[in-house]
């Protein structure tokens, strides 16, 4: 069988912890050669996984005709210029979330993969999580009757990151945001996913921990609206410090009430009438590296022409959008109407 060979662009903590071990674990995939500025980490991230090319300029393996597709883990502020290079080159790209740091960026991306026949797909990885499909599955069937409200909480210690002000991580200027930009991206999309894109977004996005005065919001509470029929409110927090990381929905409908906490060894949990039902799913305790796989795959099998994506650009693009709206809510201190 002859193997998809891609190449990997950033040999940080996503792709040590997640990407590189996807790849190395599929045996359709032969890990090529691995790019990083900094060429110690691309070395250790290479010497791990026996990849055979280490370079510190991707752009010396995008002249590889054999490579035929790039995995990108950069800072947001690189997406564009890294996805651009890349599908020009001719590869099929997958790239970190968000999308980029602007609409503007994000259309001319999805413009030049649809004008060169190439994939760009986005690591929107909830959305593969056997829990959250289900969920939508128990939606579109109507077993919770109508949908009105959604409570949805991340919380997570971000804060060595964030209180180093040469960290990109949430700055301003290289990630676009702080944790709604970042770890919001999730949520909103699964918010998509499930109800389809909200009509408005009230925010308020906040530093309230960390303290260099580069970083952008460590706290965010976001209200999402879908006109009259459907409120969610969705807390993000960088700076929870006495406890592991966390991410809850709760759903409720008038049918029935449905909790899903990823970290849970009972992860789902259905309530009609006072009865709590446990819903049976396929699920691991290891979820975040495991959902990074199942999205990994798809982008691999969507490739090969034996899947089609789970997740298109087009739609990353609208999440894009919502968050963006919920900063401009932050910014005027008012609803913003989203169209």
């Amino acid at each position: 069988m002859e193997r998809l060979k891609i190449a990997v662009i950033g040999a940080g903590d996503v792709a040590l912890a997640a990407h590189m071990p996807s790849f190395s674990a599929n045996a359709k995939v032969e890990l090529a050669a691995v790019a990083d500025p900094d060429v110690r980490a691309a070395q250790s991230l290479a010497k791990i996984y026996d990849v055979p090319i280490v370079v510190e300029d991707y752009h010396g393996i995008l002249d590889d005709p054999s490579i035929g597709a790039v995995d990108i883990s950069v800072p947001h502020y690189l997406h564009y210029s890294t996805v651009m290079d890349s599908l020009n080159a001719g590869k099929h790209v997958i790239c970190e979330k968000p999308i980029a740091m602007n609409l503007e960026e994000a259309d001319t991306m999805i413009e030049t993969a649809h004008d060169l026949g190439l994939w760009l797909l986005i690591t929107l990885n909830q959305r593969f999580l056997p829990i959250h499909r289900k969920f939508k599955e128990i939606l579109d069937e109507g077993r919770i009757g109508k949908p009105f409200l959604v409570n949805a909480v991340i919380t997570g210690n971000v804060l060595t990151r964030l209180d180093d002000a040469l960290d990109w991580k949430n700055t301003w200027d290289r990630a676009g945001g702080g944790a709604f930009f970042d770890t919001g991206t999730h949520i909103v999309d699964l918010m998509h996913h499930w109800f389809g894109p909200p009509t408005s977004v009230t925010a308020s996005l906040k530093k309230l921990v960390s303290r260099p005065e580069n970083k952008a919001d460590d706290n965010a509470a976001v209200i999402l609206e879908w006109g009259d029929d459907l409120i969610a409110t969705l807390n993000v927090s960088y700076t929870v410090d006495h406890e592991p990381w966390s991410e809850k929905k709760f759903i409720y409908g008038t049918g029935a009430d449905v909790s899903i906490i990823n970290e849970a060894t009972v992860p789902m949990l259905m309530m009609q009438n006072g009865i709590p039902t446990v819903v049976e799913v396929e699920h691991n305790a290891d979820w975040w590296p495991w959902s990074h796989d199942l999205c990994l795959r798809n982008f691999v099998d969507t490739i090969l022409g034996v899947a089609e994506p789970l997740v298109t650009a087009t739609e990353a693009r609208d999440v894009l959008k919502t968050i963006l709206a919920a900063y401009e809510s932050a910014r005027q201190g008012t609803k913003i109407e989203i169209r």
